[in-house]
């Protein structure tokens, strides 16, 4: 029993003390409060010695031999002297032969009694630890059943039983919690499936993801998942690209496809056995433009993958440096694990559980009605990044005053050929102006997202710079600048996704004679008085080519001027901008 091996080691502590008391002149002081000082013993020793030198000495003088002192009891002669030779000594050296007499015999004694003290105070130190040892196994102590000993130091069987019992039910708890888990993200027929077969894929407009609950074999050569099968016995062999945007033909060509059977798993057997489910994406695609890298992949993962509450690997296939350095710190708060790069890895991994592919609600937005997170929203999804990267402006009324306006610059197309008199309209309005035109710094996510976390205002044409209204607290305005001629998704691509995210909407529509092309083609040509003409004749291609590749923007700023007092009304600005 463990107070058994407790006062073991008390034992030899205390003899180890006495030990060193005894030889270094009682360093401890408990030890020399019991046996006394070792240092006035070795002064009566000196002292006696000096006076057996002195009598001998004397009994030289008077013709007797030297005699070795011996104790005695009774006599004056305890050092072999005659009555006649002691009465002879002058009274001085009388005295002292007395005083060794008395100091010896009471050396004696003290040692003796000194003796008897420590052993006395050994056993009661001893004994005081055992009781304690004692007190704490039978009353304080409580061990797992399964160790729990009775006083008559029996086992108790039941309650053994009762422990072995927990310990299976704690085991089938986590393993139910994480079937549970996986379940949330299927819904109706599919999650029937999944609980009968343990596999099913939830394929929606956008998105494909599949959920196998079961233990799963992944060899990262081929990029196959075999799932066990069915009670059935049936086989079947599914192939995914995990990538969001399922509906995009021209990104999904060049996503890894992923193949999941359900047959007996193949031999060998796995290099690494992991405790935690697999989530398998891609980092393909459109990743380098961070409306895409928001769109397909952050808000994606974060709906597939935060219900695990990083206790999730993550497999990414067309592994893209670039953007995983870009995003390390989202990657690491959504897994404790280290990323599996399939290109450099080629073993075989076994988990608990699997998703291949990511779920996809809308562009950038979560369906509150249709998630595995009890209902989590964008809010959710916008408190997570100020968390990640430590944005500390939650709400636009926490912002400086006068108020900042972020201007997103372009270089290259759809540029604002007047910036220079909109910031200067936009400074007389009383703003501040931050212009962000190097693709550079703007990619720097973690030093940009405090930039833009500071605005109160952000201003932008068309294009995926405005996915950075992520960013902006709670309450900020966010202004797109509508190109002539091309209304592809501009609806749902920001002017739906803002509100959702706690943030003001405002638009500019473009005239006519505000764009470029104007220049060139005439303000009556129909590229310009009819612009649905292009699309009919040439399709979506034409169209962006026409508007998006060569169109810039000459804005009127008397017009452009309204939409930022009303910005300036939204963000609780109340300026008197009548006479400015």
């Amino acid at each position: 029993m463990y107070w058994q091996e407790d006062y073991k080691s008390c034992k030899d502590v205390v003899t180890e003390v006495v030990g060193k008391g005894r030889q270094h002149g009682g360093r401890s002081r408990l030890v020399s409060s019991i046996i006394g000082s070792t240092k006035s013993e070795k002064k009566k020793t000196k002292e006696a010695e000096r006076l057996q030198e002195e009598i001998d000495a004397l009994q030289r003088d008077h013709g007797q031999g030297a005699t070795t002192a011996r104790p005695s009891t009774v006599r004056r002669g305890i050092y072999g002297m005659s009555d006649r030779l002691y009465n002879d000594l002058p009274l001085m050296n009388q005295h002292k032969i007395r005083m060794v007499l008395k100091e010896t015999s009471f050396g004696k004694m003290e040692k003796g009694k000194g003796r008897r003290l420590l052993l006395f105070a050994t056993q009661t130190l001893c004994v005081f630890f055992l009781f304690h040892l004692l007190y704490i196994e039978l009353f304080t102590f409580k061990p797992s059943p399964s160790q729990q000993i009775k006083i008559t130091g029996r086992q108790i069987l039941s309650e053994w039983k009762a422990d072995h019992m927990s310990t299976e039910v704690k085991k089938d708890d986590q393993q139910q919690s994480l079937q549970y888990l996986l379940a949330r993200l299927v819904g109706g027929e599919d999650r029937s499936k999944l609980d009968s077969t343990g596999f099913a894929c939830d394929n929606s407009s956008w998105s494909l993801h599949c959920v196998a609950n079961k233990p799963v074999k992944i060899d990262m050569t081929t990029m196959q998942v075999h799932v066990p099968p069915p009670p059935a016995g049936q086989t079947t062999t599914t192939v995914v690209r995990p990538y969001a945007m399922q509906g995009n033909p021209y990104v999904m060509n060049d996503i890894t496809p992923v193949t999941i059977t359900t047959t007996k798993p193949p031999q060998p057997p796995c290099d690494h056995n992991h405790r935690h489910p697999a989530v398998i994406f891609s980092s393909g695609g459109y990743t380098g433009n961070i409306f895409h890298e928001f769109n397909e992949n952050l808000i994606p993962l974060f709906i597939t993958s935060g219900l695990f509450k990083s206790r999730v690997h993550f497999i990414v296939v067309d592994h893209k440096l670039s953007f995983m350095r870009k995003y390390r710190r989202v990657f690491t708060r959504l897994s404790g694990h280290e990323i599996i790069n399939p290109a450099v890895d080629s073993s075989v991994h076994c988990f608990p559980g699997a998703v291949i592919g990511l779920k996809f609600h809308k562009f950038l937005g979560i369906n509150t009605s249709d998630n595995p997170h009890d209902y989590v929203s964008m809010t959710d999804f916008r408190k997570f990044i100020r968390q990640t990267y430590d944005l500390k402006t939650q709400s636009v009324f926490d912002t400086s005053n006068p108020p900042v306006l972020l201007l997103i610059s372009r270089r290259t197309t759809k540029k604002f050929i007047n910036e220079a008199e909109m910031v200067k309209m936009m400074e007389k309005l009383g703003f501040v102006v931050i212009i962000a035109n190097s693709a550079k710094e703007m990619s720097d996510v973690e030093k940009f997202s405090l930039v833009i976390n500071s605005c109160s205002v952000m201003v932008g044409v068309h294009g995926a710079g405005l996915a950075n209204e992520i960013f902006l607290p709670d309450g900020a305005v966010m202004v797109q600048v509508r190109p002539l001629g091309f209304q592809w998704d501009v609806d749902s691509f920001y002017s739906e996704p803002g509100p959702g995210m706690g943030l003001k909407y405002l638009e500019y529509m473009m005239e006519p004679e505000e764009s470029s092309l104007v220049d060139v083609y005439g303000l009556d040509h129909p590229v310009l008085q009819d612009t649905a003409s292009v699309a009919a004749k040439g399709g979506y291609d034409a169209a962006r080519e026409m508007y998006l590749d060569k169109q810039d923007l000459r804005l009127n700023l008397h017009r452009f001027r309204e939409t930022l007092v009303q910005a300036l009304r939204l963000v609780g600005r109340q300026t008197n901008v009548a006479d400015v």
